[in-house]
């Protein structure tokens, strides 16, 4: 979980996801509860949010 920028506040659910290009982005969790762990594969999608 990391915090927003100001002047937001909240505990945002994150992943820090290595993409197959070599990059290691944060990537956001949407919804309420996941069932992500380690080594889980995931489906990014491009923009902020």
């Amino acid at each position: 979980t990391i915090p927003p920028k100001k002047p937001n506040s909240a505990l945002r659910k994150v992943a820090r996801v290595r993409l197959t290009s070599g990059f290691e982005i944060t990537a956001y969790i949407p919804g309420i509860g996941h069932n992500l762990q380690e080594h889980s594969v995931v489906l990014v999608r491009r923009g902020r949010v």
